[in-house]
């Protein structure tokens, strides 16, 4: 689309694996000379490790592209493949084709090969991408298979590429013997940020430009500060800059495109998003034939974290919610929600605001209400839904995981029969505040139907200084609810201030937002 406008030969920041555009810098230039040596030297196994998007695969294209005449290689590109199926892949990229194809007879025809190569003074390497999807069961059928050798060399040289996670297959106990046999190790790590500009100059060199320093040095430093060094994120980062740029009749590239562009792909190093977690299990709660004392069910720990929290964070917690009684809180979060959109769906973080005239007449699990917690029996035609937003409002979907959490026995929140008892918790800090195996403390701060919004809210939070974590949380069989938590508190006292200022800061910044405002009386955002 823009070659012909910037004066490109082809597209410089293509993602597929070109080793024409391979970067040189001295880490790469080691991992390539590591390759080499490991498979001409006739060292068995040769294991290169890597971030997703660090250029594996280029590496490995560019060594087949370097090989002698005399290196007879196979590359494996889905390693998704049990081992005798990896057997016939390799068989058929080296020409051979077996009647038999069972795995002794496909074993005994690979080693005739093997040992008929060695005479010729030949070299036989299997390169493997993405190994970490390998089977333990292949990755010991590999280990036996470097068992064809002479007294002096092997007779096969297997290369395993792929991400961390292979460090960590090979490092269990029952695949000791074949990372004993790993002769040859590397690991490619993302680019530092003075080596990002030399990263997109060399693209733009082979691409053919020849003009003048088409990103801006800011525009640099956002790529590398939102790329975290990954060449992948940095190629696609550059790609969607310059397409605006194009669009827009531009002919450089500077900083603020770069922050629009991170926008619209959702990079933001500031949070960090844990995928595919599961959700947290619930604290075991007692059936009993009859409803019981609701105090005597909770968990030893919520209730000592209870006695803990002290008069004041009540105190302050009751002053914020008699604030909100006398403000329309409609018209504070319609002037505040410009610099705080995506709290507007969740506003648990702050305070849970009192909005009767919306609501049914029904008893409110307020924050901090530590005789909120109860346990009703859902009403034929009621939903989990509908009781989340009489019981909890605002935050009625952190509300929806709540439940789900404290109710074990409801495997999916759409599927609730009538009769069936529900305990609901309120929203304080003996519910949201969660105690780690290492003595830390995450704060549970909201809940979101979509990644987005949850990655919106996790942004303002990071901007005021917090870590962030995004766990999934499964609610039912079509409902994946984004669960947002500020994670490494310290200990007890830590996360309690964090709870007490987190509320009073957020709440007064609203506030503050709201005082002096003419229009406040105008607004009419509904949510």
């Amino acid at each position: 689309m823009y070659n012909s406008y910037f004066g490109f030969r082809e597209s410089p920041f293509s993602v597929t694996p070109d080793p024409r555009f391979f970067y040189t810098n001295p880490l790469y230039l080691e991992a390539f000379a590591a390759l080499r040596y490991g498979i001409e030297a006739k060292k068995g196994f040769i294991v290169i490790t890597g971030e997703v998007g660090t250029g594996k695969t280029t590496l490995l294209r560019r060594l087949l592209r370097n090989l002698a005449d005399t290196v007879h290689s196979v590359f494996v590109f889905n390693s998704c493949l049990s081992f005798p199926e990896l057997l016939q892949l390799t068989l058929q990229d080296l020409g051979l084709t077996s009647k038999d194809q069972s795995k002794v007879a496909m074993l005994l025809e690979l080693n005739d090969y093997l040992i008929k190569q060695l005479n010729q003074g030949h070299t036989v390497t299997m390169l493997i991408d993405e190994a970490q999807n390998l089977s333990d069961e292949v990755l010991e059928n590999l280990r036996l298979l470097s068992n064809l050798e002479t007294d002096q060399e092997k007779l096969i040289q297997i290369v395993l590429m792929g991400q961390p996670e292979l460090h960590a297959k090979l490092a269990q106990p029952h695949l000791r013997q074949l990372k004993q046999r790993v002769a040859v190790q590397c690991r490619l790590n993302p680019l530092m940020d003075d080596e990002v500009r030399p990263y997109i100059d060399s693209r733009l060199v082979a691409a053919g430009y020849e003009g003048k320093d088409l990103f801006h040095p800011d525009a640099v430093e956002r790529i590398a500060y939102y790329s975290k060094g990954i060449p992948r994120v940095i190629n696609i980062i550059c790609d969607n800059a310059l397409i605006s740029a194009y669009a827009e009749s531009q002919q450089r590239v500077y900083a603020d495109k770069i922050d629009r562009v991170a926008r619209d792909l959702e990079l933001d190093p500031t949070v960090t998003e844990i995928r595919d977690v599961p959700a947290l299990l619930a604290p075991k709660v007692k059936e009993e034939a009859s409803p019981p004392h609701v105090p005597n069910e909770l968990p030893r720990h919520f209730a000592t974290r209870l006695m803990r929290a002290g008069a004041g964070t009540f105190f302050v917690m009751f002053l914020l919610i008699a604030i909100a009684s006398v403000i329309d809180s409609r018209k504070v979060f319609s002037i505040a929600g410009r610099g705080l959109d995506s709290l507007r769906h969740n506003l648990n973080w702050v305070v849970p605001v009192s909005q009767s005239q919306a609501l049914p007449q029904k008893p409110r699990a307020e924050v901090g209400s530590k005789r909120q917690y109860q346990r009703i029996t859902i009403q034929p035609g009621s939903t989990i839904q509908k009781i989340a937003g009489q019981t909890y409002g605002p935050s009625a979907v952190l509300g929806m995981d709540l439940i789900k959490e404290f109710n074990p026995k409801i495997q999916n929140l759409n599927r609730v029969m009538p009769g069936q008892e529900l305990l609901l918790v309120p929203l304080s800090e003996e519910t949201l505040l969660r105690e780690q195996p290492d003595g830390s403390y995450h704060l549970i701060v909201a809940s979101f139907y979509n990644g987005a919004d949850a990655r919106a809210h996790a942004r303002v939070l990071g901007n005021e200084g917090y870590q962030v974590a995004i766990t999934p949380s499964r609610v039912s069989d079509d409902l994946l609810l984004q669960r947002v938590e500020v994670v490494q508190l310290k200990n007890l006292k830590e996360a309690m201030q964090t709870w007490e200022a987190g509320l009073r800061k957020q709440w007064l910044a609203f506030v503050s937002r709201a005082n002096g405002v003419d229009q406040l009386g105008k607004a009419d955002t509904t949510y």
